[in-house]
């Protein structure tokens, strides 16, 4: 079934989806859209002059979370300062060198990942990454 909004015109504001009523229902597209002008008289006696009917379209469904990303595309989501950090903190903390040698032995990166999932809140936590950070990382989302 189609939706439509009803518009009070020349208003942009627009009322929420519902179905046509069912006077309506068999007029175009086009009548609908200025009953006043389309059919003045049935408008007036309906209670709809200044008012049109627009079908309603849906808004696009927002893309699936990014979850799995080559390394590559996984170290852009940190700053070179940010990366710089980890490189030297994987120098003197064994948790962060293990953390490096397991991401160097993966093809690709699942950002579900429970390893990603517990280390990246761990980096923040550490201050290895700025506060509000590893949701960001998390979320696929660049600086």
């Amino acid at each position: 079934m189609t939706l439509y909004q009803r518009k009070t015109l020349p208003s942009t504001l627009m009322g929420d989806p519902a179905p046509l009523p069912a006077e309506l229902v068999g007029l175009s597209d086009a009548c609908l859209a200025d009953l006043s002008a389309a059919v003045p008289d049935a408008a007036e006696q309906l209670g709809y002059a200044g008012q049109g009917f627009f079908p309603f379209t849906p808004p696009p469904a927002p893309p699936p979370p990014v979850d799995q990303v080559n390394k590559i595309d996984f170290l852009r989501l940190f700053t070179n300062e940010e990366l710089g950090g980890l490189l030297q903190a994987a120098k003197v903390s064994a948790a962060v060198a293990v953390y490096q040698y397991k991401l160097d032995q993966a093809e690709v990166v699942r950002l579900s990942d429970p390893d990603i999932q517990a280390g990246i809140p761990a980096l923040e936590a550490s201050g290895l990454l700025g506060p509000g950070r590893a949701a960001q990382i998390l979320a696929g989302e660049a600086p």
